[in-house]
């Protein structure tokens, strides 16, 4: 009977001093739905039994409790018992209700549940998808490629109009009427001096009075 009573005062002060300092446990520590699922995650304390009747809970998206989540129409608070845990309840979740949820217990944070939330994809529509990004980067690819080529294709008819434009002869036409094999060749300029008259001789002016 002594060793009972022994038992159960050292348990009770266990109790005693667990109830100034208790360690608070999330349940699970990750999730991951489709949307439009709903979500629930539990706060447990190491030891329930302190708390007198029912004990408030605190909920929260940042580790520092700045902001508080409050019931709403998609959100729904549960306090905690002996002989119920706290718990929040995430309805219809969406792609922005992602992130990590902590709870607190006494001052006490729990060490935080992640929730990801992804979009439900249909197999069609993903391998739809997948093709338009196909077709997207070949047109993209083609696109390049023109603007790379019709430059460079352009500037060689522009070069190939140039050469024609200014293409130099192949036979000097100048001198054409100028054959020199016709005029005597080497005897040109003989003939020539044979031709010329004597700049020495005397001009012969006749008057209006000679007879």
């Amino acid at each position: 009977m002594h060793y009972f009573l022994l038992g159960s005062s050292v348990m009770a002060l266990i109790y005693l001093s667990a109830g100034g300092n208790v360690h608070v446990f999330q349940k699970p520590r990750f999730i991951g739905v489709k949307t439009g699922r709903t979500v629930i995650i539990y706060c447990v304390p190491s030891n329930p039994n302190p708390f007198n009747g029912s004990f408030p809970v605190e909920w929260s998206k940042d580790p520092t409790f700045e902001k508080q989540l409050q019931d709403s129409h998609k959100i729904k608070i549960m306090k905690g018992s002996n002989v119920m845990n706290a718990s929040i309840t995430l309805k219809k979740v969406e792609t922005e209700d992602s992130g990590t949820y902590f709870c607190r217990l006494k001052g006490s944070n729990g060490p935080g549940t992640e929730l990801q939330v992804s979009r439900y994809s249909d197999p069609q529509s993903i391998l739809m998808r997948s093709r338009v990004k196909d077709v997207i980067i070949f047109i993209q690819g083609l696109l390049l490629i023109l603007c790379i080529v019709v430059p460079l294709v352009q500037y060689y008819r522009l070069e190939k109009k140039e050469d024609a434009i200014y293409e130099v002869p192949e036979d000097d036409h100048i001198y054409e009427g100028l054959q020199i094999e016709q005029c005597g060749g080497a005897d040109l300029y003989e003939d020539i001096t044979a031709y010329a008259r004597d700049t020495d001789a005397a001009w012969e002016v006749e008057s209006p009075d000679q007879e």
